[in-house]
């Protein structure tokens, strides 16, 4: 028993010994660890005050811009930076303003009018996301994430604004607009394409090379005889001819469909001549037929000025303004917003203040010709009334 209690005891000094010796390692290796940091800091110290005071890093604080806003400007500065006039700006931003409201707001929260003047800054001006974010008193990545809500909420509003005629009242007063300017009868609308320039999408570059080999969306638009945007279809690649965009059209289904009646539109060559689209001849040889020519002439031109005005009006689409450098759908998302902003303009009388009206504007990818590939062939029910309207009015 007395071996036993011996053996226990010597057994237990043993485990305390090496506890103790254990517990004495940890903390030489703690003292260790803290004398290397201590000696890093105070190298870095070191290093700090024989570099300088000037290449320490310092925290810089966060700077807040003023907000813009139209308080104090003039009317005249407000439609040469923002294309719109006041009561226009606050129509437009009552419209949109339950759609971009913020779900939580804050003192920080970036107010849905400076969003608005923001976007509109940017369409005008055709500048870069960095130029429209500082005038607008935001971040660049602010106005990245926000610029896709403003153009969808505005172009929820295409309906409103973008219509082309469907009562015969209406009709009838575009008929007697276009038949004041020239004596062509019948025309409900002047259609042509006009074409915005892109980066294209290294994948599908080639669909966006147009005639004059720059990248482009081709937009097909429809005026009236006061130069309102009646249709507008923007979502095809600059490859794709005028004739095929308007083949594939809903109103050129409604006017076969005879929705329109006796309407017409006037169009170049490149389109062909059917029973509702009257192009030019390509040799007149009588008085009449070169009299239709120059009232076709007068009459289409109202296309083409238009697109002259909507580009000078937006930047953005302007080849002054450069390619866009946004994906080919935003890009028709933008397309449309300056078509519907274009038509309250219109509609306001809001006037264009860097145009001169005495100058004509020609889109520099007007006028495909009959001789470009992808035209559509002329009719011989389009060939008929088109005579009939040179004996009846031109004769």
């Amino acid at each position: 028993m007395g071996q036993t209690h011996l053996y226990l005891s010597r057994t237990h000094r043993t485990n305390n010994r090496a506890a103790e010796q254990q517990q004495g390692a940890m903390e030489v290796l703690f003292l260790q660890r803290a004398r290397r940091r201590r000696a890093l800091q105070q190298q870095q110290q070191l290093q700090q005050q024989q570099q300088g005071p000037q290449r320490q890093r310092r925290r810089q604080d966060r700077i807040f811009r003023p907000r813009t806003t139209l308080h104090g400007l003039r009317e005249r500065d407000i439609i040469q930076r923002y294309r719109l006039n006041w009561q226009a700006i606050q129509q437009l931003l009552a419209n949109i303003e339950q759609q971009l409201a913020p779900t939580l707001v804050t003192p920080r929260t970036i107010p849905t009018e400076t969003k608005l003047l923001a976007v509109l800054h940017l369409l005008a001006s055709g500048s870069f996301q960095t130029t429209g974010a500082l005038v607008g008193g935001i971040s660049q990545p602010s106005f990245s994430a926000f610029l896709p809500k403003v153009l969808d909420a505005i172009i929820r509003l295409t309906p409103r604004h973008i219509c082309f005629p469907n009562t015969l009242q209406k009709q009838q007063e575009i008929k007697q607009g276009f038949y004041a300017i020239s004596g062509f009868p019948h025309v409900l609308g002047a259609i042509d394409c006009t074409h915005v320039r892109l980066v294209p999408p290294a994948d599908s570059e080639h669909l966006y090379r147009n005639r004059k080999h720059t990248h482009s969306i081709n937009v097909q638009a429809i005026v009236d005889h006061q130069g309102l945007i009646t249709n507008i279809v923007a979502k095809y690649p600059g490859s794709v001819h005028d004739a095929f965009i308007f083949r594939h059209s809903t109103i050129n289904q409604h006017f076969q469909d005879g929705r329109y009646g006796n309407g017409l539109l006037v169009a170049d060559q490149g389109y062909g001549i059917q029973p509702w689209v009257m192009t030019p001849f390509g040799n007149p040889i009588t008085a009449a037929e070169r009299a239709y020519n120059d009232a076709h002439k007068r009459t289409r031109s109202i296309v083409e000025r238009t697109f002259g005005i909507l580009k000078s009006r937006f930047r953005c689409l302007d080849i002054t303004g450069g390619s866009l450098l946004y994906s080919p759908e935003m890009v028709c998302k933008i397309i449309l917003t300056c078509a519907i902003l274009h038509n309250i303009c219109v509609q306001r009388n809001i006037p264009l203040l860097e145009l001169d009206p005495g100058m004509p504007e020609d889109d520099e990818e007007e006028d495909a010709g009959p001789q470009q590939e992808g035209g559509q062939p002329n009719t011989a029910a389009g060939q008929r009334r088109r005579q009939q309207l040179v004996n009846n009015f031109f004769a």
